[in-house]
């Protein structure tokens, strides 16, 4: 049987790798990364403090501590995962659960000693934490990315509190009766084993939903157009292709809205390019109030926009690109002071049946290029594919 000593170093070790890893993010600018680090730190130094009951160390660091340290480093765990989640920690119940539990030590070592209250006062505090970490991570489970990580540390909580559970159901019932924690009893090995694979699995656990945080982001500056908040050009043609899939096998109608800013090199060689980057901003506020769930709205050129408009007839699109237009007359766009008239041309274009998105793509450019040739600030339709126009 390994001893429980051995058992306490080689997680004193594993929580140091994986602290090496979480301290490598640290300058990722993700919340909560600090409070982990230093939760490691403290349940590193607890586990070191703890190895001293071998050696007749004196008790105020081999017992009390080392409670504190590995109490207040699950405390900052907790309040580190809550940061990182967009919640708001208990402080200062987690302070006065870790003044109580130093209390309750004190009290059972030197005046009433008993090695088992003070187990189960420490599991109790410990059990307690693991069930608000495994709460707080079950209320932030993503809806759109995957859940693998977040379902990852919420097993690891959930297991944790059973485990602290069932430490203090042995040590109340007098199944087991540990006169020193380091003693190399069964139940003794068995819930440091359980205690070893906690900290470090936690770490882990949190190393991995940081790095989906992080590919998430990098994933939206990726697909987002940084001027305007809008799908990049590539981000709108991959989503306008779903749509197109899902169109062909449900047979519904999907149609293309393409729409351009009126005059828009003459905004920005009278007012300058900050200007037009106003009013592009302007024209991705409106379309944004306008368009519906659903629609995907891209931002594919210069001045150039492009929609998808999922299950939507030619005369429900029509509806919707008159909207927009109506918006964009009646708010115009100001600037340092200065009205700007924003108008925009587009050009509809509804799928056929058999038709590639690429097709209807070009002819909705070409319906645009004939509202442009026609007077601006005007709609036209593009004829069903295979017509002439």
């Amino acid at each position: 049987m390994l001893a429980p000593v051995n058992l306490l170093v080689i997680m004193a070790l594993a929580t140091a790798i994986c602290l090496a890893v979480l301290g490598s993010l640290a300058r990722s600018g993700v919340p909560g990364i600090r409070e982990a680090v230093w939760a490691n730190v403290l349940v590193i130094g607890s586990l070191f403090s703890f190895t001293l009951q071998a050696s007749g160390g004196p008790a105020w660091i081999s017992i009390l501590l080392s409670n504190l340290l590995i109490s207040a480093g699950y405390c900052l765990y907790y309040a580190g995962v809550c940061r990182f989640l967009g919640q708001d920690a208990p402080a200062r119940l987690l302070a006065m659960g870790v003044a109580l539990l130093m209390a309750a030590i004190a009290l059972f070592w030197y005046v009433w000693p008993s090695t088992n209250i003070r187990i189960i006062a420490a599991s109790l505090l410990h059990m307690l934490i693991s069930l608000g970490l495994a709460a707080a991570i079950w209320r932030a489970l993503p809806t759109v990315r995957s859940r693998y990580s977040y379902l990852f540390t919420f097993g690891i909580a959930v297991l944790a509190t059973l485990g602290y559970a069932l430490r203090i159901a042995v040590y109340a019932t007098g199944v087991e009766d540990a006169r020193a924690l380091l003693q190399p009893t069964w139940w003794n090995v068995a819930f440091l084993t359980l205690g070893v694979m906690v900290m470090p699995s936690l770490t882990l656990g949190l190393i991995m939903m940081i790095h989906d945080r992080m590919l998430g982001d990098r994933e939206r500056e990726a697909n987002t157009d940084f001027l305007t908040g809008l799908l990049t050009r590539k981000a709108w043609w991959r989503e306008a292709l779903r749509l197109h899939a899902r169109a062909g096998r449900g047979g519904l109608p999907l149609t293309l809205l393409t729409v351009d800013i009126d005059y828009f090199k003459q905004i920005n060689d009278v007012h300058g390019h900050a200007a037009g980057d106003a009013v592009l901003q302007h024209f991705a506020r409106v379309v944004g109030g306008v368009l519906r769930a659903g629609d995907v709205v891209g931002r594919v050129g210069g001045e150039e926009f492009s929609v998808a408009l999922p299950d939507t007839s030619l005369t429900q699109a029509r509806q919707v690109a008159q909207r927009l237009m109506q918006a964009l007359r009646e708010t115009p766009c100001f600037y340092e002071g200065r009205m700007l008239t924003c108008t925009v041309s587009g050009g509809l274009a509804q799928c056929g049946m058999e038709e590639s998105l690429e097709s209807a793509s070009r002819r909705a450019d070409q319906a645009l290029y004939a509202a442009k040739a026609g007077g601006r600030d005007c709609l036209v339709t593009a004829p069903p594919q295979g017509h002439g126009p």
